[in-house]
């Protein structure tokens, strides 16, 4: 046997062993701190504004969603368990006419033991809904942990169409995704939790999509069509069908099989229709792996993230090998490092590939996926800073971030010498990483 399959092992590797150990001890730290605090850091949080209308009369409205999962909080423990308390500030402002809106949203979220308020399985949702007008919009959600005083904010642009659009004939509201949900006992959809990332592991069998319409005519059907396509233009799946105009509020449930999607990258589109006028809209939405990557080009990717925490002669010389070959290589790895070999799940390597996708979705720079920058690489290493001091806008330095990892007694400054968000860390601070 070449000597090199043994490399993959943290016993044979001392770097490997390091860096391994070093990650572990990261999220140990967040998972046993403190008695009276379950943990410290930033309250992160997603967020999405969902364009719709009302159901009674086809009144434009927007559904303003939140989730937040109890280990991005501070909980405080009293007699009868812990509690964390947000508080969500919306502000929505109309780009042309300085239409602004704002609201305040409060939520405690009660847990009876230490061990749910690390739980990372199960999303606390908030929404609320106002009625708005067409146009270009900017909407800023500020979510703050009012145990620990810290908070943080989503901005994004979004767009409210026009009645001219579909011949103020009918409305369409925007696309969410979900994978679970609530029947009633003929198996009809009462309710469900919106994956407002786009995002879905590929343990489901299904996932859902579901958007409304609200037909202004009493005579006329619509023309509803979808189709799936995935990262190369291919389409998957597609479908078209009519919605009786008998009921002018309807909600439609579109059922993706999981067995045809075996790419990581899909979009859907809807078009809607009335005679002439026609109105059409697209969403993507993604795929991830929990235990073994689905396809070669995915375990590849996969393996080539492991540089890390693995040896880097090991990851070369296995991404030439066969299929087979890696997989089993991929395999090893990561039951060597489960923390707990008697459960299905491998929380580590959960961790480490939901720090990868954190990674790519907040710190990808120009031309660079996010687990390759700086940022990505501190955060996939160490985790969540406890706290992030950010200078976006100073008269005479360059933007920077300062992250502090108080456990780990870590501070890492990043500049922005660009100007377009491409933050490297400072020279000063290289040594702190093997520290």
């Amino acid at each position: 046997m070449n000597c090199m399959l043994n490399w993959e092992s943290p016993e044979m590797n001392p770097h490997t062993k390091l860096i391994g150990a070093l990650l572990w001890v990261a999220l140990l730290y967040f998972v046993a701190w403190g008695q009276e605090y379950s943990r410290v850091g930033l309250p992160y949080f997603d967020s999405k504004i969902f364009t719709t209308f009302s159901r009674d009369n086809g009144q434009q409205m927007v559904r303003i969603y939140v989730q937040t999962l109890n280990d991005n909080l501070t909980f405080v423990k009293t007699d009868s368990g812990y509690f964390a308390d947000v508080q969500i500030e919306i502000y929505l402002m109309n780009e042309k006419t300085d239409y602004a809106f704002n609201r305040t949203l409060k939520k405690r979220i009660v847990v009876q033991d230490f061990e749910a308020t690390n739980a990372r399985d199960i999303p606390n949702t908030i929404s609320t809904e106002l009625p708005i007008e067409p146009g270009e919009y900017k909407g800023t959600v500020t979510l703050l942990d009012r145990n620990s005083g810290k908070q943080i904010s989503h901005s994004t642009s979004f767009r409210v169409s026009t009645p001219e659009e579909t011949g103020d004939l009918f409305r369409v509201s925007g696309i969410l995704f979900f994978s679970q949900y609530k029947a009633d006992s003929t198996g009809r959809i009462v309710d469900f939790v919106p994956e407002l990332t786009n995002s879905f592991s590929t343990d489901g069998k299904f996932v859902y999509a579901y958007f409304t319409t609200y037909n202004f005519s009493s005579d006329e059907d619509l023309e509803i069509e979808y189709a799936v396509t995935d990262d190369r233009g291919v389409v998957v799946q597609r479908n078209r069908y009519f919605s009786s105009p008998d009921s002018p509020y309807m909600r439609h449930f579109v059922r993706l099989n999981r067995y045809y999607l075996n790419r990581s990258q899909y979009f859907l589109e809807v078009s809607v229709a009335q005679g002439e006028h026609r109105y059409r809209q697209r969403a993507p939405f993604r795929f991830y792996w929990r235990y073994v990557p689905n396809t070669e080009e995915e375990l590849d990717l996969a393996i080539r993230q492991l540089k890390y925490i693995a040896d880097d002669d090991s990851v070369k010389y296995f991404l030439k090998r066969p299929y087979d070959e890696k997989r089993r290589f991929f395999q090893r790895f990561w039951a060597r490092q489960d923390p707990n070999p008697d459960t299905e799940a491998n929380e580590l390597l959960e961790e480490y590939y939901r720090r990868v996708k954190f990674a790519n979705e907040n710190f990808s720079a120009t031309g660079i996926s996010g687990w390759l920058t700086d940022r990505g690489r501190i955060y996939i290493k160490f985790g969540q800073p406890d706290d992030i001091e950010r200078h976006p806008f100073e008269a005479e330095t360059y933007p920077y971030e300062v992250w502090r990892y108080y456990g780990l007694n870590k501070v890492f400054l990043f500049i922005d010498r660009t100007g377009f968000g491409d933050y490297t860390l400072h020279p000063n601070y290289y040594f702190v990483e093997y520290e």
